[in-house]
């Protein structure tokens, strides 16, 4: 993908012009480090409803403004310490556009198509002395890029179509130039992921994380199905807030957690909550019913990735309810695409086959059909989902046509739905 970089100079890199008001795109791509916490995130960038790709022109305004903005959008998103992945085209790279972003967050990506030149080597030793860090894209042992990989901090390599042979060989031929990091990325599996992880790689990105595992004979714990018992009785469609709050009373965790989410600043109450019935009377039966449902998965979590998925889950629950409350053509509610997108990675968080799972929950035929992926019709709002996190805009695109859905506001609502479910969890 193609995608640059700046910010506070994002004035000087246009000629001093403004910038446009082009809808912004923007995914992350989570990186994981060996034990399978979230080290980063790389950003992918779309800078117009008429583009798969971010163009890098140094005569035109959208393209500084647009990254700019973008890193703005998930700055906030960001937890201390964690790093993110931008690339730079060479032209970009010349201008001295990545000093435009912090370096203690921001990381240099050197885009495969940049040719090490005296001119590339020479601003990306200035960078480093500055302490930015550096990494080469989709590395795969192709010669020439000695120079440039003594200077890389970190290389990143594509193993998707190579053999377990070819990955230690390339290794190998690293490990005799430098003393990088190593990031394998597109891992799409986890037996790919533990061979990279004995090849010596930190560092992992790649669609392995978010498909399910599951482990022959393995059963829910108790406290797992005592909790999706309670995800179904918050499916009755006649249940009451005086119910609900003996569901909260009889839980320490969740009366605790509930009592320190609706007396944090976020929620905006002026006076402090002292009691579950007084919060649950306040917040209301939709937003008491949409946080315990939130905070019951949160508890099931089994895999370290798990965090990543729920906020995954959060935000697409949330992207698809704004699109459907916006007018858009579905068959159902609000709420059930809401639950449609909370729910949709649930097998993979409890490592379980989702029919196995749905069967101990009480969901609308329509709604169960879609997460068992017989549904035509709402499979295409979760491939619509999928195609936007995983920063597949012309797949985006297309299927936004086909549900009469604009890219602007597809856009928009995407940013705020990933800014709600950050907001929401460290609430929670």
């Amino acid at each position: 993908m193609q995608a640059g970089n700046a910010r506070g100079d994002s004035a000087e890199l246009n000629g001093g012009k403004s910038g446009c008001s082009e809808p912004i795109y923007v995914a992350r791509q989570p990186v994981f480090d060996r034990d399978m916490d979230i080290w980063g995130y790389e950003l992918l960038f779309r800078h117009s409803s008429q583009s798969t790709s971010a163009r890098i022109d140094d005569e035109n305004e959208a393209t500084c403004k647009v990254i700019a903005d973008g890193f703005g959008l998930v700055e906030d998103l960001l937890a201390p310490a964690q790093k993110v992945l931008i690339n730079y085209p060479g032209e970009m790279l010349i201008q001295g556009a990545p000093r435009a972003l912090p370096s203690g967050v921001a990381i240099v990506e050197i885009l495969e198509t940049v040719q090490p030149t005296p001119e590339i080597l020479d601003i990306c030793a200035q960078l480093k002395a500055e302490g930015y860090v550096l990494a080469l894209d989709d590395f795969v042992g192709q010669p020439g890029y000695e120079a440039l990989l003594q200077l890389a901090d970190l290389v990143k390599v594509d193993v998707l179509n190579l053999e377990y042979d070819q990955i230690k060989a390339i290794v190998g031929g690293l490990r005799r130039i430098g003393n990088c990091r190593l990031l394998a990325e597109k891992v799409e599996d986890l037996a790919m992921f533990d061979q990279c992880r004995k090849h010596g790689f930190d560092l992992f990105q790649g669609y392995f994380f978010s498909r399910p595992e599951l482990v022959s004979g393995k059963k829910l714990s108790a406290n797992q199905i005592s909790k999706l018992q309670l995800l179904k009785e918050l499916g009755v469609s006649d249940l009451e807030l005086g119910r609900v709050a003996i569901i909260i009373q009889q839980d320490v965790s969740l009366s605790y957690r509930l009592l320190r989410y609706i007396n944090s600043p976020g929620v905006g109450l002026p006076n402090k909550i002292t009691s579950i019935n007084q919060a649950v009377n306040l917040l209301g039966q939709r937003k008491i019913v949409t946080w315990l449902r939130v905070l019951i998965m949160a508890e099931m979590k089994t895999t370290p990735q798990s965090g990543e998925l729920l906020l995954l889950s959060m935000q697409r629950a949330k992207y698809l309810e704004t699109l459907r409350e916006a007018g858009a053509p579905a068959r159902l509610s609000g709420e059930g695409m809401f639950l449609l997108g909370l729910f949709s990675f649930l097998d993979v968080i409890l490592g379980q086959p989702m029919p196995d799972i749905l069967a101990k929950l009480s969901l609308e035929p329509r709604l169960e059909a879609a997460l068992l992926g017989r549904d035509d019709e709402l499979g295409v709002w979760l491939d619509l989902a999928a195609a936007c996190e995983r920063g597949e805009w012309d797949t985006a695109e297309a299927l936004l046509s086909d549900l009469n859905l604009t890219s602007e506001h597809s856009a928009r609502v995407l940013n705020e739905s990933a800014l709600w479910a950050k907001q929401f969890l460290d609430a929670s």
